[in-house]
């Protein structure tokens, strides 16, 4: 058994847990990441010893507990979606109808300021020809 050259701390380098090969192959095994410390242990469940028993539950129920919220916030988001696309499908029906709208303001005017271009030119015309006569 070989010791530290280090005069302060004594420790063999056989019992350090870097190179102990039941650690690692233990980590390897479940297939996770290795976090390259080899005194941090592996996550498991929490105990729940502190609290009262009425309080506690097991690991399976609040896993149930977390799908089923996580299915509650699917589905609440699914519904602002749908809201949101209403709203955003209304908007742009009431924009298409002021398009439309101002489009046609546009050709009335653009028609009646070429309508009164047209009598002008028809008056010039009957003012000439009455003269003529």
């Amino acid at each position: 058994m070989e010791t530290n050259t280090n005069p302060t701390i004594n420790v063999p380098t056989d019992s350090c847990p870097a190179s102990s090969p039941k650690l690692t192959q233990s980590t390897q095994k479940i297939g996770r990441r290795v976090s390259g410390k080899p005194w941090k242990r592996l996550k498991t469940a929490t105990r729940r010893s502190q609290l009262p028993r009425c309080l506690r539950k097991s690991w399976d129920d609040r896993l149930k507990e977390r799908k089923e919220k996580d299915a509650m916030k699917l589905l609440e988001q699914k519904l602002k979606d749908e809201v949101e696309s209403e709203k955003k499908r209304k908007r742009e029906i009431a924009l298409k109808r002021k398009e439309a709208l101002e489009e046609k303001e546009r050709l009335e005017k653009l028609a009646s300021i070429y309508s009164a271009k047209k009598l002008k030119r028809l008056q010039k015309k009957q003012g000439r020809s009455s003269k003529k006569k």
